[in-house]
């Protein structure tokens, strides 16, 4: 009986699995969304939208135009909902603007401008970068400037992640505000239990200094280089990664491991002590 029951549960995973992606595929490429924006190509999923880059059939302009997750259901429209109204309050040169939002054949959509440039996710996986401790604290610098205004505007965006940051020559783009949330308010979605998730996802502007720590690792591991032939047991970032001790404490702090940053300014002021 219990392993029929075993059986049973991994079959219905499979279906809602199978499901999900049937039901989450890719509008096709030239399908004209509410008769003005016309799919140039597929940007990309996330865990609650698809995103299509598309042109403005009347003006000639590139646009991103953003879709509610359709196996997310009543949850990926509110989220999609929510974002739509934190964008249109947001008025800031690194952030995109939200244009508008429409609903077609019961799926929800928003519309964003382009931002064109690279990801600090293909810079360093596709292209190969290397960011020193000054290069990446630099980088830094210039990204809490945009999230200092986000906090100050009573919003944290809860998904600081190296896909989510667009370099575009000197200047630095915020990007995928799709779990953006009004400080202190109740989450919309469920993370589970998982510690590190709720630290990331948290209402709290501690979230987004925390995954802040996270991208500065992810650039210092650009330029790491094992020596080691075989390895026999994990070592920690502190262990692995030569850094000056000063950029150690601000990264101990970020990450929760000593005690966390009063505030976002904070942190900023720490951080140009560090790099004066």
């Amino acid at each position: 009986m219990i392993e029929k029951k075993g059986v049973i549960t991994g079959l219905i995973a499979y279906v809602k699995k199978v499901y999900s992606a049937w039901i989450d595929y890719p509008l096709q490429e030239g399908k004209l969304l509410h008769g003005q924006y016309r799919i140039l190509r597929f940007l990309g999923l996330g865990s609650y939208g698809l995103t299509y880059l598309c042109q403005d059939i009347r003006t000639g302009t590139e646009l991103v135009v953003k879709q509610a997750k359709p196996s997310k259901g009543q949850l990926g429209r509110d989220l999609l909902r929510q974002e739509t109204e934190i964008m249109r309050q947001l008025q800031h040169p690194s952030i995109p603007s939200c244009l508008s939002s429409f609903q077609e054949n019961k799926h929800m959509f928003m519309v964003m401008h382009y931002v064109k440039g690279r990801t600090v996710e293909d810079l360093i996986f596709e292209r190969g970068a290397k960011f020193s401790e000054e290069e990446a604290l630099i980088l830094i610098r210039k990204l809490m400037q945009v999230v200092l205004y986000l906090h100050k505007m009573g919003f944290v965006h809860r998904d600081i992640r190296i896909p989510n940051v667009i370099l575009q020559g000197e200047r630095i783009h915020l990007i995928d505000f799709g779990l953006a949330a009004r400080i202190g308010d109740p989450a919309l979605q469920d993370d589970g239990t998982d510690e590190a998730l709720q630290r990331r996802r948290a209402t709290e502007v501690t979230s987004d200094l925390y995954a802040i720590g996270h991208f500065v690792l992810f650039m210092l591991y650009s330029t790491f280089e094992s020596s080691e032939v075989l390895v026999e047991s994990v070592k920690s970032w502190e262990e692995e990664l030569e850094l000056t001790p000063a950029t150690k404490r601000m990264l101990r702090k970020l990450l929760q491991v000593d005690a966390s940053y009063t505030s976002t300014q904070a942190f900023i002021d720490e951080l140009e002590a560090i790099l004066a």
